[in-house]
């Protein structure tokens, strides 16, 4: 049977084997045969460890290990207890060049593999070519061409060389279809394309530049900006290339690779090179525009109605106050007329003797504004801003929207506002459908069965932005915004590669899916009753839950002393040091490469690297950093930023943190790495951009923020970093985290606060084999749900009353297991997922069997949060990690009041994956520390249990300098 090469974000290459294996790891990959024993038992008794690790490293990874003394003390172990070997901590190398000559020979001939020679190295490069040529990318060549040598048992040359030959050949074929792509371009099409890299006099910056800017925060002239971006880009016609050599991963790649490019670099390439990236660049950036015009829209609407409201409910405030003045007059003005009602001759004047005339008359006046506040005081505000939508919305609905099902109405609007706009219109007609207009509009949508034309566009604008959520509406042109079934696998592709897509999820078919989930259900839920009332947290009173006592955890005072004693013991030092005290032991600098063309390095390169990544983590830019650092300018921080920082450099560099810092032997104490927490930390913002977001809470009515949601391990390191709006929820960044995940931490478990949990997401989890258990607040408000009406509960029966449905579960199973499939593989953003199916239209079947399965999945979690002491422990311990994380990032980004100066999504996101970074330096350059002052504690006789350690967090922080003038001593 041949052995399963393992995934490359948990240990493809041979430096990753010190991390603790899991128990089915062990059973799979280092269990020896009764064959395997009988060559190991051929050597001495002193080298049979040896060649045994050899032995399974050649089955298992294609290699020889060069360093075994930096295994796993388990691993270890776990073989000498095979081998009758007493327990060990070393692993003796034989010292003979011909001994180990020698075992290695041996072990060649007996699992039949072949060295790597030239006759090897052919057969790789037409495999190679074959992969180039079904349009497969170099990051999928390397991880499959190391699969196809160890299947073919031919021992695998150095990762270096592998990937250098991949890179090779990919870089030869790459030119021939950038020639192919050359050779159909007319000399019109290419002065377009110079044109879109130029300047001419009246302009400081291409639309090559141009359309690279993150658009501002939403309003009127930004919506025009970028539809007439969207514009001018759209006529440069490429309609007549044929790109069908160039895979869609290429085409994205190439779009990623010019956006790093200024346009004079552009200018330097070959013109096939230049064109055919400009070619690439354009056809994503269409897309792109087009997401960023929706995007623009959704904020715009959602503001002005929040404006609107708020105009609304300040004025309505108001005339509820006068109100009561006015009911006084009025009553005052009744009680004389009604005392005079036998004197039928009394006059007006009489009545303004006892009531004063001008305040009867503003009484009057305020009765009627507050009756028509009432009736339509939210639509008339709302209406009174028509004329700010109209200086874009012209545009803006001639966009090309297509309709899902249900949904022709709008569509039909639509094309009415355009005829109307194009005078083949003069009204709209009577029998327009108008059930899709905001209920608020509809008591001014009509004046005598005639459609007013401003509550009808101001309803069709919100309903556009309703639809493109929930993508009843879409634009096949867009990135984000196509047709749901666009975002997942095609039908015939699902077809071809369902069955092993639910074996990697370990999910049966449809026929076998209820019973599955029953199964899992009854036995979850018959623990939960068992544990019941064993564990005071929760009881049952007049038919609800109550809690009675929080779920926080105690901190004793044993803990807090030594965390003080830690806090006080760690040395001071500054951050610029500390970074290249962390780069020495895990050489995490090396993951900072060129953009390609940009092959040397410039003076100064490693210092200058280290203060680019100090200016963007401390907020303090680059102007400050070359103010602060002897030796370097601006100019030089900007170059190292442009060139060598960018996202997969930054996820590189991050994830060789956190993979060094796993192997550390305090990290285990904290845990296995298997547990994550994610949640989200908010920053001012002074510039405007479409990422920022008001948040009243902490920012008040005024200040925009934007959020930074991380992704912290049991072990305090942080693997996944995202810059989000604070509009959503934040449950919608839940999966992006764990499905990017490239560090050797195989998280299985995952928590969040209440924000980070929907039914949709306990069902996504449920299905990706992650188990989900936020903190939930108001638990015992949820509502929770059984199979079936007849199932008895136990003690929770008098709760759950309410039933899931199976049905539609079972009908849409392959469908949802679709979708899962479709977010492990990252076809799409799962972010964007998730928005779909939470902004689903009442009709969409497979959004509601998300539903029912995650309530489900919810019901579960709950009854066993409620009755599982150690569950609810290890959920808040978790997230208190994650807390204590963010004090940290506060500490590190001080500069500009820790608010963000710049607008731009790539600047900011740049900033705070640096932070990450930071943060992640930190924990490794504590966690050694931390462990020699815990031994030196123990060495004085004082006991100090890992499960006291595990409490304590490794996170100190106020020994960090992250200020002042830099590199003075370095």
């Amino acid at each position: 049977m041949k052995k399963r090469f393992k995934k490359s974000k948990q240990q493809t290459y041979l430096s990753n084997l010190t991390h603790e294996c899991s128990d089915e790891e062990l059973a799979r990959d280092w269990t020896f045969s009764p064959q395997d024993k009988k060559q190991i038992v051929q050597y001495h008794k002193q080298y049979r460890l040896y060649f045994a690790i050899q032995l399974c490293a050649l089955r298992l990874y294609g290699r020889f290990i060069a360093n075994v003394h930096s295994l796993s003390p388990r691993l270890i172990n776990y073989i000498t207890a095979q081998l009758g070997l007493p327990p060990t901590l070393q692993v003796n190398v034989p010292t003979r060049e011909a001994t180990l000559y020698n075992q290695r020979k041996h072990i060649l001939a007996y699992l039949k593999f072949k060295k790597y020679d030239s006759k090897a190295n052919t057969t790789l490069d037409k495999w190679i070519l074959g992969k180039i040529k079904e349009k497969w990318m170099p990051k999928e060549i390397i991880e499959q061409a190391a699969q196809y040598l160890l299947n073919q048992k031919i021992m695998l040359p150095a990762v270096s060389e592998l990937k250098r030959k991949v890179t090779t050949l990919y870089t030869k074929q790459q030119q021939n279809l950038f020639y192919l792509v050359y050779c159909q371009l007319t000399d019109e099409i290419k002065l377009a394309l110079n044109q879109f890299i130029s300047t001419n006099d009246n302009e400081k910056i291409s639309l090559f530049g141009i359309v690279k800017e993150f658009p501002p925060y939403a309003s009127t002239a930004a919506l025009n900006r970028y539809l007439e971006y969207y514009e001018k880009i759209c006529k440069i016609n490429l309609s007549n290339i044929d790109l069908s050599m160039l895979s869609n991963k290429l085409v994205i790649y190439c779009h990623q690779l010019t956006n790093q490019y200024h346009a004079d670099d552009m200018k330097r390439f070959a013109e096939s090179k230049c064109y055919t990236l400009l070619i690439c660049f354009i056809i994503e950036t269409r897309k792109i525009l087009l997401d960023y015009v929706i995007a623009l829209h959704d904020q715009f609407v959602s503001d002005m109605m929040r404006r609107s409201k708020n105009s609304f409910d300040e004025k309505f405030k108001e005339y509820r106050q006068r109100l009561k003045q006015a009911n006084d007059i009025m009553l005052k003005t009744v009680e004389f007329l009604m005392s005079h009602a036998e004197n039928k001759s009394i006059t007006m004047s009489q009545v303004y003797n006892h009531v004063n005339e001008r305040h009867l008359k503003s009484a009057i006046e305020d009765c009627y504004i507050y009756k028509r506040l009432e009736e339509r005081g939210f639509s008339d505000t709302l209406c009174a801003r028509y004329s700010t939508l109209r200086r874009y919305f012209s545009r803006f609905v001639q966009l090309p929207f297509q309709n899902e099902h249900g949904n022709q109405s709008l569509i039909k609007a639509i094309n009415i506002i355009r005829n109307l706009d194009q005078g083949d219109l003069k009204k709209i007609p009577q029998n327009t459908n108008i059930k899709f207009v905001l209920n608020e509009l509809q008591s001014v949508l009509k004046t005598n069965d005639i459609i007013n034309r401003s509550p009808f566009e101001m309803g069709v604008a919100i309903a556009i932005k309703d639809a493109l959520r929930s993508g009843d509406l879409y634009l096949p042109e867009s990135k984000k915004h196509v047709s749901f079934w666009n975002l997942v696998y095609g039908e015939s592709e699902w077809n071809s590669k369902k069955d092993q897509a639910y074996r990697n999820l370990k999910l049966p078919k449809a026929n076998y899916a209820i019973q599955f989930v029953k199964e899992q259900f009854y036995a979850e839920t018959h623990h939960a009753q068992k544990r019941f009332g064993l564990d005071p947290f929760a009881i049952i009173e007049n038919g609800q839950f109550k809690l009675t006592k929080d779920d926080a955890l105690d901190i004793p005072s044993s803990i807090k002393t030594l965390q003080h004693t830690i806090d006080a013991n760690l040395q001071k030092i500054r951050i610029e040091q500390l970074l290249m005290e962390v780069d020495r032991e895990t050489g995490f600098t090396q993951c900072f490469t060129p953009l390609p063309g940009h092959h040397t390095k410039p003076k100064l390169f490693y210092k200058t690297l280290i203060a680019a990544i100090i200016a963007l983590s401390t907020n303090l830019g680059v102007v400050a950093m070359a103010n602060s650092t002897d030796g370097i300018t601006v100019d030089m921080l900007r170059h190292v930023i442009d060139y060598y920082i960018r996202e997969e450099t930054l996820q590189a560099a991050n994830a060789r943190i956190v993979d060094c810092h796993h192997q550390l032997p305090l990290s285990s104490v904290y845990g296995k790495g298997s547990i994550s927490s994610s949640d989200g930390q908010r920053f001012g913002i002074t510039a405007s951009s479409l990422i920022s977001a008001y948040y009243p809470r902490y920012f008040g009515y005024y200040d925009k923020a934007v959020g930074i949601y991380t992704h912290v391990s049991d072990q305090y390191s942080v693997f996944s970093t995202k810059v989000i709006s604070c509009s959503p929820r934040e449950a919608l960044y839940v999966l992006d985290g764990l499905l990017e995940n490239n560090t050797i931490l195989n998280v299985t478990e995952h928590t969040t606060d209440t924000a980070g949990f929907t039914e949709h997401i306990f069902a996504l989890c449920y299905l990706l084999g992650f188990y989900f258990m936020p903190r939930i607040r108001d638990l015992k408000d949820q509502q929770l749900y059984k199979l079936d009406a007849k199932d008895h509960m136990g003690d929770f029966n008098v709760l759950i009353r309410k039933t899931a449905n199976l049905n539609l579960i079972e009908e849409q199973w392959d469908q949802m297991v679709r979708v899962a499939a479709s977010l492990k593989e990252r076809l799409t953003p799962a972010h964007v997922i998730v928005q779909r199916l939470s902004q689903h239209s009442p009709s969409d079947r497979l959004a509601k069997a998300f539903t029912a399965l995650g309530r489900i999945v919810k019901t579960q979690y709950i009854l066993r949060y409620l009755t599982d002491s150690e569950l609810r422990r290890r959920v808040q311990m978790q997230l208190n990690r994650g807390e204590y994380r963010h004090k940290l990032s506060r500490w590190i980004f001080f500069a500009n009041q820790g608010e963000f100066q710049t607008g731009d999504y790539e600047e900011i996101m740049n900033k705070a994956s640096c932070l990450s970074l930071v943060s992640n330096s930190v924990l490794y350059w504590n966690t050694p520390r931390i462990g020699n002052i815990i031994e030196t504690i123990r060495k004085q006789g004082t006991i100090v249990e890992d499960e006291t350690i595990a409490r304590i967090s490794p996170l100190p922080f106020k020994h960090v300098i992250p200020n002042g003038t830099y590199f003075i001593n370095t």
